[in-house]
Formats: structure tokens, C-alpha cells, sequence
């Protein structure tokens, strides 16, 4: 990400979930009705190297016989539906603080506000996506909710802690965090950093939804250079360089204060849960595109070592603080 300048990955994220929330059939629809409200054509020229730019403009049936269109945003429907799940159960079971961490144009804060009117809700990124954020935020609504706590970081360079308590925080209140398309971006020890400060400063039973990659996929990432992916993300200066170490998940986030109560794999058989058609039949996959180059010998080789190579690859987590929350 350069300095000044909003997040491209954060708005591909928006794009996608705004392309999933034209789909026709509500089984498999993104619920974001927001994102595509947030973007304008300069956002989709800032991204114009991904196909979603173009998808955006473009025949919605016509669009998803892109396969690299129609299993991201198929991805984004999983990720989004899942913690918007879990948000929804933390707040039926007491938590009445929400905590979005790179939040970039996350739309839960104003799509859930019948929920979360009388809750707080911290929004913390960078200083660039969020004012770009907030800009649109005050162009499609008539008022920015009272409940909404805006908070400024640099995961490499400040503490959660500080940034948190700066905005009203209160640990005695259980809250849910949401970190979703960041622990991949940073070293291990500001992921761990980041986890214990939420182990430590959050009453027992606040929970945690966050996805994440695992060691497999970011060594796939660095052996495999013509992957699509890396025109997204590298070539622009945000490349996947942390992946949790495989099959040590749950050890992972004991380490940092937190247990699990459920890992959802994307490549995994549980992926259908989000992924059906009201007719019963599969959305799709969430495979993106072809590689750019040797495209046929690094589909050979990436299918050997997914196959035989025992990691959750790309996943999301559901974590909780442990003790007693009487």
C-alpha cells in the first residue's frame, strides 16, 4: 500500500462482495447491500489490473463465466456470511462492543444497525482507507451513526492496546472482534502481538472471527510466482508473507490466550454450507484464475501439493477468550 493512499486490495474485497450482492438467488446472495454504494470508477481504475473491475461493469451472468470472478466473489460470500453469522450470535449472547480491525470498507456497522444502535462499534485501520471510508460513508448516509468510534493504526508500528483504550474501549464488556484480510500482510510477531493484546484486554467469553492463511499457502505463494494472485497482491505491494503453522492451528492461538471453537476450511467439504443454490444446486467453487505464465505445469504441480501436502491452507477461525464470563 502506498503512503496516502487507501488500501487496492481493500477495495477489491469491496468490489467482490458488491458483485456477489447482484447475484439473483437469495441462498447464495452477499449480503453486503452497501459495498457497491462505497465505490466509485476511480476506486475500479485504481484496481483495474483484477478482473472484478471490469465485472462490476459488466452483465452479471456474463461476469461470473469468468472463473477467477466467480470463485472470488464466491469466497467473499463464505467470508462474509460467516462472520456476519457469528457477529449476530455474540450479540445475542451479551457482547455489546464490536471491534473491526483493518475494518477497510467493511459495511457491518450501518448494515446491522437495528443491532448495533445501542452497542459501540471500533473501526480501526489506516489512516488512508479510512478517510477514503468515511468520504463515502458521509455521501450515502444521512448521518454516520453515533455508535461508530473511528481509530487510527499501523499494525507493524502501534499497539492494539493503546489504539483501543485511545477510543473508550472498556475491557470489563464482552466484545467481538472481527479481523478479517490481515494477518497474512504482517510478521508473525505483530499476529501474535495483535492476538494477545486481545487475550489480555477482553473479558472472558469475547470471541474472535478471523481468517487466515496457513505456512502451505504462503510458501505456495512464494514458489509459485505466476499465480494470478500475486497481480493483486505483491505487484502491489501487499503480499501474503505470515502463514500459520500447519496442523498447529489451535496450539497457534492457545499460545496467544485464545481457544478454538471452530476452524472453517474454504477448500474443505464444509464449504457447501455457503455454497448452495436454493434448488440444491453448488454456487461454485472459490478457486481463482489461471497462473499468468506455465500456466498447465503449475496447475500440475500446485494440484500435487495441495493433495499431498496436510495444511487448512485458507480459513477462518472462531476463537474465544477463555474463563468463566459471570
Amino acid at each position: 500500500m502506498n503512503p496516502g493512499q487507501p488500501s487496492r486490495t481493500a477495495i477489491v474485497v469491496a468490489a467482490l462482495r458488491a458483485f456477489g450482492a447482484r447475484e439473483p438467488d437469495p441462498s447464495v446472495r452477499n449480503p453486503d447491500f452497501l459495498a457497491e454504494r462505497l465505490l466509485t470508477d476511480e476506486d475500479l481504475t485504481s484496481i483495474a489490473e483484477h478482473p472484478i473491475s471490469r465485472a462490476l461493469r459488466d452483465d452479471y451472468s456474463k461476469a461470473r463465466e469468468n472463473r477467477e470472478v466467480s470463485g472470488m466473489s464466491n469466497l467473499m460470500l463464505v467470508r462474509t456470511r460467516f462472520v456476519d453469522e457469528r457477529m449476530q450470535e455474540a450479540l445475542k449472547h451479551g457482547a455489546t462492543q464490536v471491534v473491526i480491525l483493518g475494518a477497510g470498507l467493511d459495511t457491518r456497522a450501518y448494515r446491522f444497525r437495528d443491532l448495533l444502535r445501542d452497542k459501540k462499534v471500533f473501526e480501526i485501520d489506516h489512516r488512508s482507507t479510512q478517510q477514503l471510508k468515511k468520504h463515502r460513508l458521509e455521501q450515502i448516509l444521512d448521518a454516520v451513526p453515533g455508535y461508530v468510534r473511528y481509530g487510527e493504526i499501523d499494525f507493524k508500528k502501534n499497539t492494539l492496546q493503546e489504539v483501543l483504550y485511545n477510543q473508550d474501549y472498556q475491557r470489563s464488556e464482552k466484545s467481538f472482534f472481527i479481523w478479517e484480510g490481515v494477518s497474512m500482510y504482517l510478521p508473525e510477531a505483530a499476529v501474535r502481538e495483535t492476538l494477545q493484546t486481545i487475550a489480555s484486554n477482553s473479558r472472558p467469553g469475547s470471541t474472535l472471527v478471523m481468517d487466515f492463511a496457513g505456512h502451505a499457502m504462503v510458501r505456495a505463494l512464494q514458489d509459485f510466482p505466476n499465480l494470478s494472485q500475486h497481480q493483486y497482491t505483491t505487484a502491489w505491494g501487499e503480499p501474503w508473507i505470515f502463514g500459520l503453522p500447519d496442523t498447529r492451528e489451535r496450539e497457534f492461538f492457545r499460545e496467544c490466550g485464545l481457544e478454538v471453537r471452530e476452524i472453517y476450511s474454504f477448500f474443505g467439504p464444509e464449504a457447501k454450507r455457503y455454497l448452495t443454490r436454493s434448488d440444491g444446486a453448488k454456487l461454485g467453487s472459490v478457486r481463482g484464475g489461471s497462473p499468468r505464465k506455465n500456466a498447465l505445469p503449475t496447475v500440475i504441480r500446485m494440484i500435487w501439493r495441495f493433495f499431498t501436502t496436510k495444511s487448512k491452507w485458507y480459513a477462518l477461525a472462531a476463537l474465544v477468550v477463555p474463563g468463566s464470563d459471570r
